[in-house]
């Protein structure tokens, strides 16, 4: 992620999902299965943005209170798209904003959430 963030200023997305649920194919979660096509066709026609999407696991995992993406890495819930923003600081000069669950599935506030990144298309 540094490599990404070299520069104050410079910015990279990340969308929390879940592991497909192995009977269905789909995530196991109902929120992210609303979710997921509204940010992918968002990105996708946003060729000055990208976003990595990362998976915090099957419905037991994630409901773990000590699940690493909880613990570590501070999430609340899924889906949750994070971006995280270079402040040129020493150390992890880093800082974050989040859409969570509900406001990740409206392309309005997609692009809120991602306009002072780039003109809008």
């Amino acid at each position: 992620m540094k490599d990404r963030l070299s520069r104050p200023g410079d910015s990279i997305y990340v969308f929390f999902v879940v592991d497909n649920d192995a009977s269905t194919g789909k995530p196991w979660c109902p929120d992210v299965r609303e979710a997921l096509p509204v940010v992918e066709k968002y990105f996708g026609q946003r060729g000055d943005l990208e976003v990595a999407v990362v998976s915090v696991g099957s419905r037991s995992v994630w409901r773990d209170p000590g699940n690493i993406w909880r613990t570590s890495w501070g999430l609340r819930a899924v889906p949750t798209l994070v971006k995280y923003t270079s402040t040129g600081e020493e150390g992890d000069g880093v800082v974050q904003s989040q859409l969570v669950e509900e406001e990740t599935k409206h392309e309005d506030k997609l692009g809120a959430f991602t306009q002072q990144d780039a003109s809008a298309p």
